[in-house]
């Protein structure tokens, strides 16, 4: 029975400058103001209360999660995803921030995780995952691409 076990931060943490921070509460608080300008009080308040919660976020240093992939699944944390529960994966050795696993879940409200390799073998990780799942290419999304050039 081969595993594969390894720790990863929960996800890549951009340091911050106070220019990144003036420039948020600068386009924040124009976009707030306009949006009351329109009448829209509950987009303007949504609009502050949502940036101040990824503001908040981007402050706070990433947990580090253990990985294990045996052939019951794949364990993150205390988190244990089975192989009947995923539809399929994808190995993306192209980003700039380092390799990650994508795991399409058959699940509607969490179709697609991203595990960040850190430093494990690709190719190795890829021959075991496909005997027990079928392989897959993913893309994020513009959404996601967009905010992770932002820094969130």
């Amino acid at each position: 029975m081969k595993t594969f076990s390894w720790q990863t931060p929960e996800y890549i943490h951009a340091p911050k400058t106070s220019d990144w921070y003036w420039t948020v509460g600068i386009i924040t608080g124009a976009l707030v103001i306009t949006s009351m300008i329109f009448g829209n009080f509950l987009f303007a308040i949504v609009l502050a209360i949502g940036v101040f919660s990824l503001t908040l976020f981007t402050l706070r240093k990433p947990n580090t999660l253990k990985v294990e992939i045996t052939d019951k699944g794949i364990r993150v944390d205390k988190m244990l995803y089975p192989f009947n529960s995923l539809d399929a994966f994808g190995i993306d050795t192209e980003n700039p921030q380092g390799a990650r696993l994508f795991l399409k879940s058959k699940k509607v409200v969490m179709p697609l995780v991203t595990i960040p390799l850190a430093g494990q073998s690709s190719e190795d990780l890829q021959v075991f995952l496909a005997e027990h799942l079928r392989e897959d290419t993913f893309d994020q999304g513009a959404l996601h691409t967009i905010l992770e050039r932002l820094g969130f």
